[in-house]
């Protein structure tokens, strides 16, 4: 079981803006995704949509990180669940809810987005004969770095359990081991 610490983007015990690279509040936006899986027996490309409504603010951040903390998974999912939807997701005609998403500045000319959907979104390798039990993956993970003119990538777990720890505060072990790398990001301009 592969444990990968997400990054900054999550980082619990340092306090998060809520505005983009260029001083300004980002949300709403979305964003037009495409991300690819390979591994030995092949490999899944598939295009996703994330609409973010508004970022979490930084006492509901607090709360759910403390909460992790104290309460392991299985308490922060049963919170996130309460967490009220600020945006989604949309993989094909299936559409994902998210709980919980904020934004950091990276540089000058850069931000990271990470968000927490309240399932997962699919399980890579979970029809292998020998695939392990999906149980406990309760939440997708997602994060990317874009720049200044609204363009980048990032990774995603897209079944994924996580737990207090590791540098940046937060661990995510993703089921198959292997993220989803979004191979480009473009923010939807209106």
């Amino acid at each position: 079981m592969a444990l990968r610490a997400l990054t900054a983007a999550l980082v619990l015990a340092v306090p998060v803006a809520l505005v983009g690279a260029q001083g300004k509040t980002t949300a709403p936006e979305s964003f037009k995704v495409n991300g690819q899986i390979l591994g030995a027996a092949g490999g899944v490309a598939s295009a996703m949509t994330m609409a973010i409504d508004k970022y979490t603010s930084e006492d509901d951040h607090k709360a759910l990180a403390d909460t992790l903390k104290t309460g392991g998974h299985a308490a922060f999912v049963d919170a996130l669940r309460k967490a009220p939807a600020i945006g989604t997701v949309t993989i094909g005609e299936r559409t994902f809810t998210v709980r919980w998403a904020r934004t950091l500045p990276v540089g000058r000319d850069h931000r990271r987005v990470a968000l927490v959907t309240d399932q997962p979104i699919f399980f890579a390798g979970a029809g292998a004969v020998d695939a392990k039990p999906t149980a406990g993956y309760d939440l997708a993970v997602i994060e990317f770095t874009i720049d200044s003119v609204g363009l980048g990538k990032g990774t995603m777990a897209p079944a994924a359990r996580v737990k207090a720890g590791g540098p940046t505060g937060v661990e995510v072990d993703d089921y198959s081991g292997k993220r989803v790398e979004l191979m480009t990001v473009r923010r939807e301009m209106k």
